[in-house]
């Protein structure tokens, strides 16, 4: 693999999960930011209050493994409804934060005060990892 390139491969797969579709956002992540994929580093598991599969991504050493699976002690956690978490995360941002002059960027803001989505854990890897997914 060349230096700097950043892989994304579809891991472990459930049939009450989310992989294949997380697998394309993040594929057209590092598509449009190839630095900011570069630059992640560590475990993030997403907690779903549906009856979903837990999500976990693996950063590191040019590869980034999307999986149907969970982790005791990831380096971050993301846990709130599915449809909370996606607008968390589609949100439009400045450097990873939401972007309050926007509507949704607001929403997003009040998704988190309101603890409809929680964040535990690395909050570096939440902002670079938001970054990422931004549309």
């Amino acid at each position: 693999m060349p230096p700097g390139r950043t892989d994304v491969r579809l891991g472990h797969r459930r049939a009450d999960g989310v992989a294949p579709s997380l697998f394309v956002w993040v594929e057209r992540g590092v598509q449009r930011r190839p630095r900011v994929a570069a630059a992640l580093q560590g475990t993030v598991v997403f907690r779903f209050q549906e009856d979903i599969s837990p999500l976990r991504l693996t950063f590191g050493g040019g590869l980034i493994d999307v999986s149907d699976a969970d982790l005791a002690s990831p380096d971050l956690t993301v846990s709130g409804r599915l449809p909370d978490i996606v607008h968390l995360a589609t949100a439009p941002n400045v450097l990873g934060v939401p972007n309050p002059m926007r509507l949704d960027g607001l929403g997003a803001i009040l998704r988190l005060s309101r603890g409809r989505v929680t964040i535990d854990g690395d909050r570096g890897l939440a902002l670079r990892l938001i970054r990422l997914l931004a549309l």
